[in-house]
């Protein structure tokens, strides 16, 4: 335990950081562009879906990039701990902070006497979130570039601005805003079988 512990405070250190300072940024500046009290739960939901969504892109496709490194990577091939859990440990340390911003957040939110179901907007998203981050691990995981990682969520997140659910069906990122919540069962569950997707792709790459 004390070793996983050490991962993942080296992971905050050195990989994290400066991720974790720009989603609080974000979510500081969030407010400012639709003010934060008094909304009722589609103006939340415009809030989480359109700024707040892009937090967990932010921080989990950072969880290959210390891999890029050569002396990192083969630091990291000749521990004892296999590969696939040190990857496992970044990302749970990844969704533990994702969840951190998200509830303090919409607490935030309801201390402007905003009035939205409190679960469904965490589910909101943590569902927008999983899946923006899942498609890029996983897109990273196929091409081995960050470019590619980061560039096909925010071409997929850009479009749904254009498109809506006729179009983009299930996985409208925007749903909630439309009052359906259908659309996150189908972006959270993605978003899961992206990222453990990704982490089996990488550890079979370097076999």
């Amino acid at each position: 335990m004390e070793r996983y512990l050490k991962i993942a405070i080296v992971n905050v250190r050195h990989n994290l950081l400066y991720h974790i300072l720009i989603c609080i940024l974000l979510a500081v500046m969030a407010p400012l562009f639709m003010g934060i009290e008094n909304l009722d739960q589609y103006s939340v939901a415009k809030i989480i879906e359109i700024y707040l969504s892009l937090v967990g892109m932010i921080l989990l496709i950072p969880t290959f990039i210390p891999d890029m490194n050569k002396d990192i990577r083969d630091l990291i091939y000749s521990k004892k701990e296999p590969v696939i859990v040190i990857h496992f440990i970044r990302v749970l340390e990844s969704l533990v902070i994702i969840m951190v911003i998200g509830i303090l957040f919409l607490k935030y939110l309801e201390s402007g006497n905003c009035q939205f179901p409190l679960g469904k907007m965490f589910y909101t998203f943590l569902a927008n979130g999983l899946f923006l981050g899942g498609l890029g691990m996983f897109m990273f995981s196929l091409f081995d570039q960050a470019v590619f990682a980061y560039m096909i969520p925010l071409i997929y997140y850009v479009a749904n601005f254009g498109a809506g659910k006729k179009q983009l069906g299930k996985f409208w990122l925007f749903s909630m805003q439309a009052g359906s919540i259908e659309e996150k069962h189908y972006l959270i569950g993605f978003g899961i079988l992206f990222i453990v997707g990704a982490i089996v792709i990488v550890k079979c790459k370097k076999k």
